[in-house]
């Protein structure tokens, strides 16, 4: 018996050294377990702010490459060219007459630095005060080099060596070659992005059209018979008009009236036969003031004198200006022609600037 009580003693303090052991590999597990858990999350956490991070990095360069990209300006020429600049010009010499009065009406004169010497020797109000950089026939390139424009405005026609010397400059150019009412609201939208003045721009684009569109809502309906014929004689020796792909046609069409040049298929401004004039016999004559300071150098010239318009003084002078110009004022050319065509539906007309 003792023997046996001996041998449960000692079986007895096994199962609680055993018991002892377990517990102990099994709280050593435990923890183990739980630092590695710990471990990860840490590490989650660590991903997660680097994540975080990165992302916060890239928005950042997401926003400044926006924002850089958002100042550029892009624009297309009357030529097709695309123009690009890094941010709205500054400093621009302008040559062309109408776009000056596109950016005074747009409020941006004081980012125009020169013109060219033509407005200057005319006289013409917007280049008052103004240094001159050339003219139509060439660049004061020294001028220009020492005036550092962001950018000029000129016409087509230049001679190819002045461009080319404007590319070697760094210098941009814009070439104006608006012919019709749409080319004269492009127009209008690009000098607006140009001069970084976007909403202005389109106000004055939209004031425009809804002059234009006004005085077409009063006369789209006249039927082709009762559409008075016009001529506008641009010149008397040779005599020239205004064809087909030109403003002026537009405008006579607007107005109520039918362009007997564009009737024969001529286009821009060509030479026009006095035979095909009698034989057409316009019963509308209008003339720039360039052309003829009164009614009367027409009227009386003998070429004429068995013409309709004529007969019945129906001729009409305008000032150049608002019907040579690409610019808003074309609206008050418009209202002048439908004057002049239609003064039972527009009143009377009157010459206006």
């Amino acid at each position: 018996m003792p023997e046996k009580g001996k041998t449960k003693s000692r079986h007895y303090i096994v199962m609680i050294i055993a018991m002892v052991v377990l517990a102990a590999v099994f709280a050593l597990s435990f923890t183990a377990c739980k630092s590695s858990s710990a471990a990860v999350s840490v590490q989650a956490e660590k991903t997660e702010a680097a994540s975080d991070i990165a992302e916060e990095t890239t928005a950042a360069e997401i926003e400044t490459v926006t924002e850089e990209e958002a100042k550029e300006i892009a624009v297309t020429d009357g030529l097709g060219n695309e123009v690009r600049l890094a941010a709205p010009a500054e400093k621009i010499i302008v040559f062309v007459p109408s776009a000056l009065e596109i950016l005074h009406a747009l409020g941006a004169m004081d980012k125009v630095i020169g013109v060219d010497n033509w407005s200057i020797d005319m006289g013409d109000p917007l280049a008052e005060g103004m240094e001159g950089f050339g003219d139509f026939q060439g660049l004061n390139m020294e001028k220009v080099a020492a005036a550092d424009p962001d950018l000029i405005i000129g016409l087509i026609g230049w001679a190819e060596e002045d461009i080319n010397k404007l590319e070697e400059l760094g210098i941009k150019l814009y070439t104006v070659d608006a012919n019709t009412v749409d080319e004269v609201y492009t127009e209008i939208l690009n000098m607006g992005k140009i001069a970084g003045m976007e909403q202005e721009s389109k106000i004055l684009m939209e004031g425009l059209k809804a002059e234009i569109d006004d005085i077409k809502s009063k006369t789209e309906a006249i039927s082709g018979q009762n559409r008075p014929k016009v001529f506008y004689e641009v010149w008397n020796d040779p005599l020239m008009s205004a064809g087909n792909n030109t403003f002026i046609n537009e405008l006579i069409e607007y107005a109520g009236g039918k362009n007997i040049v564009a009737e024969d298929g001529l286009e821009g401004w060509p030479e026009y036969s006095l035979e095909s004039l009698i034989q057409n016999n316009p019963d509308v004559i209008i003339a720039p003031l360039s052309l003829a300071a009164d009614p009367g150098v027409i009227l009386s010239d003998a070429r004429f004198s068995e013409i309709n318009a004529v007969k019945n003084e129906r001729v009409y002078i305008v000032p150049d200006n608002p019907i040579s110009r690409p610019s808003q004022n074309v609206a008050v050319g418009l209202l002048m022609f439908a004057r002049a065509i239609h003064p039972d539906i527009f009143g009377d007309f009157s010459a206006q600037q």
